[in-house]
Parts: C-alpha cells; structure tokens; sequence
C-alpha cells in the first residue's frame, strides 16, 4: 500500500476523525476544569455557611498535629471565637479513613465542647449511609470520648470516634490545657 491509498482509506480516515475527537474533548475538559474548579478557599466558605447559614470571617491557623489514630488537617478561628476544625480518623474499614469538619464551641474564651460535625469525606468506607444527623449531632462533651456505634459499619464507626477524638485531644493539648483560645 502507497502513502497515497492509505491517506484514502477508511482507516486513515477513522484515525483522523478519533484524533480530531480526542482533541475537541480534550480541549473541553481543560476549559471546564478551570471554569468549574473549587478552591480550597470556596470549600472553607460552603463548610461554614452550611455550619452558620451565613458567611463568616475566618483566619486560617498553621497546625501540624498527628496521632496514631488520626490527623488535624486544618483549623480556622472564627469571627465568633469558635473554631473549624477539620480532622481525619484513621483505623476505619481496609484500614480506610473518615474526614470531618467540627466546630469547638468558645463562650467568653472557654471551651464549651464539640458540635456541629459532618462527614467532609471519606476513603474505602462502605456503609456511610447508616452515619446519619441525629448520630453526628449527638455529641457536645470535651473529654475524648465519642464513640458513636453503628450496627454493621464497625470500622468505620471507629474511623469516626478517631476523627473527633482526635480533635478533641488537640483541642485540649492546644487551647484548655495551657493554650488560649
């Protein structure tokens, strides 16, 4: 076969319509990613206005903070005095994790305890369903000891207490014993 029969044929002509395809797609693909991409910024506001149903002002804290059950990834000081706290609970499903956003509750700069947390998201964790509000919201102590038991979902009811334990611990190391608030 010449070069001139193969640009002829129905299989140059196949190659060249999938090429013009995979180029078209490609193009489409980048334009939308840096149209539709959310910062971590954007996420921080979405997490609070869903908190607070308002936006919040928030300074973003350095933290560098691990255990073996788990990790602070990040912490932002509300306006209010209250903190974001956003926490990854190790130990879950196929050694899987749980990440959550929490609030540390502050009156008059005293810790008052945990609320508001919510799953942000989560890692080789099946059954995350059965982890609904009423089990999310049931906890408002100080001491490390949430443990939320869900029949079915063990391990990833582990994944969860390490979550919120672990930012009750640096909550505690951090700002009760010793630390300002």
């Amino acid at each position: 076969m010449t070069v001139k029969q193969f640009l002829k044929s129905k299989t140059f002509k196949c190659i060249l319509v999938l090429l013009c395809i995979a180029l078209v797609s490609g193009a489409l693909l980048s334009i939308l990613n840096d149209l539709l991409k959310v910062s971590d910024e954007e996420r921080v506001l979405r997490t609070i206005k869903s908190i607070y149903g308002s936006e919040v002002k928030y300074e973003e804290i350095s933290v560098d903070y691990k255990t073996a059950k788990g990790e602070i990834i990040n912490v932002y000081k509300l306006e209010d005095g209250n903190y974001l706290i956003k926490s990854k609970g190790l130990e879950g499903y196929k050694q899987g994790t749980i990440t959550v956003w929490l609030v540390a509750e502050f009156v008059d700069g005293e810790y008052i305890g945990i609320n508001n947390v919510s799953i942000a998201e989560y890692e080789k964790q099946t059954l995350m369903s059965k982890f609904n509000g009423s089990i999310m919201n049931k906890y408002t102590g100080k001491e490390e000891d949430f443990d939320v038991v869900v029949s079915g979902a063990t391990y990833s009811a582990n994944a969860l207490n390490n979550a919120v334990n672990t930012a009750v611990e640096y909550i505690n190391v951090n700002f009760v014993n010793g630390g300002n608030a």
